[in-house]
């Protein structure tokens, strides 16, 4: 990955212009990213959908980590990140499209049930009706046995935004959990791991 798709000042922009949908400074970290992809269980995927690579760096990791021929995308709606990651990574399988119809794209491409889906998505800054249009594409889209593995930013995770997301996340899964805190992440951020 160039040092072009891995600059925090990308973010800052971006951050501007769409506010409510990016919800991000700086870009995640290496340790973030090496962390939800093991949250996640890509090793053991052979169907995979990232949600919001922004700069690209979990996409990076999960295609390390992910079993040869698994199939994977990575559904980004900014149209600036989504350019920027075709032009500077033209080996990470980007799609221009919103986690609003999930099912749609893993149905368009022919990945079936899913059996990992990693978010980079910024659920404490969505409104509740949008938390949970995601959160619905999100379990219809994932295979009995699948993981969904999420980031939240530790501190802001207790805001009201943060909090519906949790109550919307345990509401929808029988089996919601949190890994560690990442501290070496700008700011803290820990993973929620969630399955039906």
């Amino acid at each position: 990955m160039s040092a072009k798709t891995s600059n925090p000042l990308i973010f800052l922009p971006e951050f501007v212009r769409s506010m409510g949908m990016v919800g991000a400074l700086c870009p995640s970290s290496p340790y973030l990213a090496r962390l939800i992809v093991r949250e996640a269980n890509v090793r053991n995927a052979q169907s995979i959908v990232e949600l919001g690579p922004g700069n690209g760096v979990f996409t990076r990791h999960i295609m390390k980590a992910k079993p040869e021929g698994a199939r994977f995308i990575a559904l980004e709606k900014n149209e600036v990140f989504a350019r920027i990651l075709r032009e500077h990574a033209p080996d990470m399988p980007i799609i221009e499209g919103c986690a609003t119809q999930l099912t749609d794209h893993v149905r368009d491409h022919g990945l079936g049930p899913l059996q990992s889906i990693v978010s980079g998505l910024p659920w404490a800054v969505f409104p509740e009706e949008l938390q949970s249009s995601i959160l619905k594409q999100v379990g219809a889209s994932l295979c009995p046995t699948g993981v969904f593995a999420t980031f939240a930013y530790f501190g802001p995770h207790w805001l009201p935004n943060g909090q519906a997301f949790r109550r919307r996340l345990k509401a929808m899964f029988s089996d919601v959990r949190t890994s560690r805190i990442e501290l070496r992440n700008l700011p803290p951020a820990f993973v929620y791991i969630a399955r039906k």
